[in-house]
């Protein structure tokens, strides 16, 4: 008897460590897709807009896209949806200079009320 409380105490603890594991790795999920310009890439010319694909339509009141680079936060102006489960915005300044910079953004998506953030780099290398 005391070995059968034993393995159904095992078991019990199997499961709860298996259903925790379940739910650290469902918070990786991440409805973005793609973005132009795209992660890790290399532009030979400054961009002129930023845009951010997702799985469904972001709520652009409760979104937000911030750029840094080398000389710090860049303003943006015009933050809006061009109805293709994107965001976009324009750089309003997009004669930045070479170097890495870095999107940061979180978005409401489709009918789900949770935030999603994220973040991804390009970089700008016009002396080629």
């Amino acid at each position: 008897m005391l070995g059968n409380r034993r393995i159904k105490s095992v078991l019990a603890l199997f499961v709860l460590a298996a259903s925790l594991v379940g739910c650290a790795s469902s918070s990786d999920y991440s409805p973005f897709l793609r973005a132009e310009p795209a992660a890790d890439s290399v532009l030979n010319r400054a961009p002129r807009n930023l845009r951010l694909f997702y799985e469904a339509l972001p709520d652009v009141p409760n979104s937000s896209l911030t750029l840094t680079g080398p000389d710090g936060n860049y303003d943006l102006r015009g933050f809006h949806t061009m109805g293709s489960d994107d965001l976009m915005i324009e750089i309003t300044n997009p004669s930045i200079p070479d170097g890495v910079y870095v999107v940061d953004w979180s978005a409401v998506v489709g009918e789900d009320s949770a935030v999603y953030e994220g973040s991804y780099r390009f970089s700008v290398v016009t002396d080629r």
